[in-house]
């Protein structure tokens, strides 16, 4: 145990003073962190803090929230490293839809009777606007039917819903409805809220209820106001919390949280930065800083809001840019300080609006400057090329130029068998089996030998240091695996050898063990659609020919410049990122909400660490998007012909 006033970070060289100031903050904290401020190094030294020095005490545990499962791993092993396995145990990271799902799943026998589940439940895929019309439909006609989930829902609120209202809902609002309605105690105030009430009831009686993850967390908020033991026994496994990407916080989200901490002896500290708020059409609330305020900042020992100022991603060129547009999102925020400085580059080089004639010369330009920056040494995948509309829209447009400069690019948004790319990197299951497979087709294991141990130690939930004897047989126990298993030079890689091999990776580990290893994997059937998604995109990769080496480098994406959409860069950072399709088509809802469009762009520039270059077809219009050609001219960025 280290006393508090002796703890430093670990590391890291330094830490600006209002961040050790958020790390050592004996109460609940909001932290507005910039991009490039190290928000995640930030959550992972608070957890280092509380652990080390004895403030978040044994048995008791930190409990994470993450946007993105990307960020909630990243996140569980940032502590791994920072305070070794034996204490990371006790970090639960996961997102807030895996949190929930969680809660409903531990606890669904104390839904309150208006809304009980009978037991298993499957979650809804997206719905489109023809169920919407079906649910539509089916709500006015059964108003005065009893037995129909519209009749138990009007008899539920004691009000008589107008046929008029019911189709007077569109799709948009019916789904943020979601976002207001309460179900314990009930609160339908809405048209919308009152058909999530009927799809809601309609899943309840089915003989296979489909749940989406708004409604899911809407159950388990339910659970938690009418069960206070339930809620005590939450507020005693958990003393503290973090809420990562707090800016994108729905009404959901934060009304399970509210529900849950607010009152408790918890400590909470949220971390987001508000001119990153680009979910707004997932329904993120606009005021979830001011309510955190309000709920949770008020008690004894919380922090007022904390503002990090130092960024550590982007050099000083690409800072300047991002104070430009940072002014017009945020005029009161102090600026930005860049800690490194900029290339010894023309400006144009380091930034530019590449404007071309038409979509082929757009192609060729987006080719031939990743070509050029590949050529100088920088790694493909520390290229992003970011949309902002849909990325498998991008991939015909340029594949041609790409195959032509000898370059390889890969849609990490693409679905590959119940997850995407990018998901499936992250994956904890994905990542042991293609460490494993790795192991397997060397000779000698080398630095491939300690991870596997550290695999086979976490899904055995074993800690190395802790006995020798433990490690010595655990060890032979690998050994005896790579001997049995290991590829030969002459071994075919084909779609049956694959499955062959990771059926023995499992059998070595423990199925039911590899399920272990991550909260998310514990219900539901996230396990299963991650398991085939690994054997999916495993033997799509396995499709072109080459070594087993060759298939995990490809699975890896090794060589393959990422192509994505802005939202899925969040947390994200490149050498060089070239925005793509600066055009109003591209950007067509722009003037539905420029507040999120000028967070979106501002979410795209900021992850870039050298380089920013955009793109546009000079013959497609950018009216709409007037305000952010005006901002690039104000930080001096130039437009040039390609």
């Amino acid at each position: 145990m280290i006393s508090a006033t002796d703890w430093v970070p670990i590391g890291v060289g330094e830490m600006e003073d209002a961040a050790l100031a958020a790390v050592r903050s004996g109460g609940s904290a909001l932290v507005v962190a910039g991009p490039g401020t190290g928000k995640t190094e930030l959550l992972g030294q608070r957890a280092a803090y509380l652990f080390q020095t004895g403030t978040c005490i044994y048995p008791r545990r930190i409990l994470a929230i993450s946007f993105k499962r990307d960020a909630a791993t990243n996140l569980r092993d940032r502590v791994g490293r920072r305070c070794g396995p034996a204490l990371a145990r006790r970090l639960d990271s996961m997102t807030f839809d895996a949190f929930a799902k969680q809660l409903l799943d531990r606890f669904w026998r104390a839904l309150p009777e208006h809304v009980a589940l009978a037991g298993g439940y499957g979650i809804a895929p997206f719905l489109k606007s023809a169920y919407l019309a079906d649910l539509q439909r089916s709500t006015a006609d059964g108003l005065d039917r009893p037995g129909h989930p519209a009749h138990w829902a009007k008899t539920l609120i004691g009000k008589q819903p107008e046929p008029s209202g019911i189709h007077g809902v569109t799709m948009d609002a019916f789904y943020k409805s979601v976002q207001s309605l309460c179900l314990h105690p009930l609160d339908i105030s809405s048209y919308g809220a009152f058909l999530q009430l009927v799809q809601l009831r309609t899943a309840l009686v089915s003989p296979a209820p489909m749940l989406g993850f708004a409604m899911i967390g809407r159950l388990a908020q339910a659970i938690v106001n009418a069960n206070p033991e339930v809620r005590r026994a939450i507020c005693a496994t958990y003393g503290h919390v973090f809420l990562d990407e707090f800016q994108d916080t729905t009404s959901v989200q934060y009304g399970l949280i509210e529900s849950i901490f607010k009152g408790s002896a918890a400590k909470l500290t949220a971390v987001g930065d508000d001119k990153q708020r680009i979910m707004g059409w997932a329904g993120a609330r606009m005021d979830a800083f001011a309510a955190f305020e309000a709920d949770f900042l008020a008690t004894p020992g919380a922090r007022a809001r904390i503002s990090l100022t130092r960024n550590y991603r982007s050099n000083q060129r690409i800072v300047a840019i991002l104070n430009t547009l940072k002014a017009h999102l945020a005029p009161a925020e102090p600026d930005f300080v860049a800690v490194r400085p900029a290339p010894d580059l023309p400006d144009e080089k380091i930034c530019a609006v590449m404007v071309a004639d038409d979509a082929g010369a757009e192609a060729e330009a987006i080719a031939a400057s990743v070509a050029g920056v590949i050529a100088e040494g920088v790694d493909p995948r520390s290229i992003g090329l970011l949309v902002r509309q849909k990325s498998v829209d991008w991939e015909p447009r340029i594949k041609a130029r790409f195959d032509a400069h000898g370059l390889a690019f890969r849609n990490e948004d693409r679905d590959v068998g119940g997850a995407s790319i990018q998901d499936l990197m992250t994956e904890s299951y994905s990542q042991i089996v293609i460490d494993f497979l790795d192991l397997l087709t060397r000779r000698h294991g080398g630095l491939l030998w300690n991870v596997a141990m550290g695999h086979a130690a976490a899904v055995a939930n074993l800690t190395l240091d802790d006995e020798e004897a433990v490690e010595r047989e655990l060890a032979l126990r690998l050994d005896e695996f790579h001997r049995a298993h290991k590829i030969g030079a002459t071994e075919q890689m084909t779609a049956g050898a694959i499955a062959a091999k990771i059926a023995a990776i499992e059998a070595f580990l423990g199925l039911e063990r590899l399920r272990g290893v991550a909260p998310q994997y514990g219900t539901g059937d996230l396990f299963v659609r991650i398991r085939a998604a690994t054997s999916a995109f495993l033997a799509e990769c396995a499709a072109q020919p080459g070594s087993w080496q060759d298939l995990l480098l490809r699975f890896r994406g090794v060589g393959q410049t990422p192509l994505m959409t802005i939202t899925k860069s969040k947390g994200l950072e490149y050498d060089l990122v070239m925005l793509l399709g600066l055009n109003d088509s591209e950007w067509w809802s722009f003037d539905k909400d420029p507040v999120e469009g000028h967070s979106t762009f501002f979410v795209a520039a900021s992850r870039a660490r050298e380089r920013l270059m955009m793109t546009r077809c000079g013959y497609d219009r950018s009216a709409k998007i007037r305000e952010i050609f005006d901002l690039l001219d104000k930080a001096g960025v130039r437009q040039i012909r390609v």
